[in-house]
């Protein structure tokens, strides 16, 4: 007898019927979670709300985010489900969650009291019989660990693949929801194509409202190549959508007297139905707008509406959080450059210096391939660098001879006034290695610097480039006791010395940079 393989095409049609309820259904859940945490602000509020719908989601007892203390080495806990009073800290280098962190991967334990990485001191504390974990990291925009999130018990049994396949799709960037982390583009570009994908749209976009311009500036687009938009405020849908609050579903955009087709006529493109939505901040205030463009094969629904006024709820918050970390971050340089201007006003003649010094070393820190971030810690360091010259006297900085060795040794204690007062700054983490490499520019690869007389590899790469930045600098501007030498005069005085007292890799980025920024000049002027 043979067997008949083909598929009862009833059976099949069944089988896809019910594939898209459940879907269906977990497009609604995910509508009402997104509306739930879009309607709290407050942060304190806000994570008991996204953490117990964690655990519903993955049908656990209890979930704990944890967030990471690198000065101590450590995790403790922000929100623990079911403790009213959280205090729980516990070290990176103990339990399954602590696992999680160090090695950046998700922890399925089946039976908690037979794994030897638990640690039991937790449910002794808190009188909780823990069975089954999942741990997670949750990782920042750079892949670094920024905390994780534990869930215990699974309510059904043992948590699955399945289980680990959603904390990884949610959980792992967790920071993306802007409550840890600031967004960044390609964060936001994810978003909308997830939000093309979801509505079933051609094209989407994420747009900002430029106050200062009057106009609507794309953050994200998804469907239109590496274009970017900007359109004026006072036309079209996006814009009437950003001026009123109110969401609008157009079926027929050029059947719409509002519909502006100037874009349309640019790019070549045909709009037929258009689902635009406000992004507001929790004042209600407009910081943008979620555009979706020509349904494939249909106009959109209410079930689209919905799904994007949820999800606008979610990217208020991200953007807010973006502000608040621009407005920190304004702040601190501009605290940064108070303190620079505060060494230029003891001395007129140096004006300048560090400004210059710092373009030094960031310029030197492109030519070696460093990142954004490395650069920007340079560049605070590199600003710094000089301090602690604010407590050196006037007579010695300014004096037009030769220091005697008496005032020599006074003038190399800036290096550690600058140190000591670096170091009772409060930085963060990203900068919490700026006092070293600010303090020991002087020092030179062969042991000949001050203060500590360090060699090679014991001085910080990034005080190499600083100590190279600022010879430089040095030698081709005034000083009280000599004028100022010619680039190429100082060129010679460093490759010299290249190799023994500077780094040699430095210098010539140095000279690369300089070069290609005066043949840059040329050809501007």
């Amino acid at each position: 007898m043979i067997k008949d393989n083909t598929v009862n095409p009833v059976i099949a049609l069944q089988e896809q019927i019910c594939t898209l309820e459940i879907e269906n259904e977990q497009l609604k859940r995910f509508i009402e979670i997104e509306k739930k945490i879009g309607g709290e602000r407050n942060i304190d509020q806000l994570l008991p709300l996204i953490m117990t719908e964690i655990s519903k989601f993955l049908d656990a007892d209890r979930s704990t985010l944890f967030l990471l203390n690198w000065e101590g080495m450590e995790l403790w806990a922000k929100f623990a489900q079911g403790l009213e009073a959280c205090n729980i800290s516990i070290k990176m280098k103990m339990g399954i969650v602590g696992v999680s962190v160090l090695t950046k991967q998700i922890i399925n334990v089946a039976n908690a009291y037979e794994d030897p990485r638990f640690n039991a001191e937790i449910d002794e504390i808190t009188g909780f019989k823990t069975q089954s974990i999942l741990a997670a990291p949750i990782l920042d925009n750079g892949n670094e660990v920024i905390g994780a999130i534990e869930l215990l018990n699974k309510k059904s049994g043992l948590f699955t693949k399945e289980d680990e396949h959603k904390v990884k799709e949610h959980t792992l960037n967790f920071s993306e929801t802007g409550l840890i982390n600031r967004p960044d583009k390609s964060q936001a570009e994810a978003l909308v194509s997830e939000i093309r994908e979801t509505t079933q749209c051609q094209r989407g976009s994420l747009f900002l409202i430029d106050q200062h311009q009057g106009e609507l500036f794309t953050i994200a687009s998804d469907g239109l190549g590496a274009k970017d938009i900007r359109l004026s405020i006072n036309l079209g849908i996006a814009g009437l959508v950003a001026m009123t609050g109110k969401s609008l579903n157009i079926p027929d955009a050029y059947a719409d007297s509002r519909f502006d087709m100037s874009t349309d006529q640019i790019t070549g493109y045909r709009t037929h139905c258009i689902l635009c939505v406000p992004v507001k901040n929790q004042n209600g205030e407009v910081l943008g707008v979620i555009e979706a463009m020509n349904k494939k094969n249909d106009i959109f629904t209410d079930a689209d509406a919905e799904y994007l006024e949820a999800l606008s709820s979610g990217i208020a918050i991200a953007l807010e959080n973006a502000m608040l970390f621009q407005e920190q971050d304004r702040q601190f340089k501009s605290i940064l450059e108070v303190m620079a201007a505060s060494i230029d006003a003891k001395d007129p003649l140096t004006a300048g210096h560090s400004e210059n010094v710092t373009q030094y070393a960031v310029g030197i820190a492109d030519e070696l391939g460093f990142g954004e971030i490395e650069q920007d810690i340079l560049g605070v360091a590199a600003l710094l660098h000089d301090y602690g010259k604010l407590g050196i006297d006037d007579y010695i900085l300014k004096k037009p001879g030769r220091l005697t060795a008496k005032e020599y040794e006074c003038i190399k204690q800036h290096v550690v006034i600058t140190r000591d007062i670096l170091n009772k700054m409060h930085f963060s983490r990203q900068y919490r290695n700026v006092p070293f490499i600010a303090a020991y520019h002087h020092e030179r690869l062969d042991g000949s610097g001050y203060l500590e007389g360090l060699k090679s590899e014991e001085i910080p790469f990034m005080t190499k480039i600083i100590a190279v930045a600022d010879v430089f600098e040095a030698l081709t501007s005034e000083r009280h006791y000599r004028d100022a030498l010619p680039a190429e005069r100082a060129f010679e005085i460093l490759e010299q010395d290249s190799g023994t007292m500077y780094d040699a890799s430095v210098v010539a980025a140095l000279k690369k940079y300089w070069y290609r920024q005066q043949g840059q000049d040329r050809i501007q002027h």
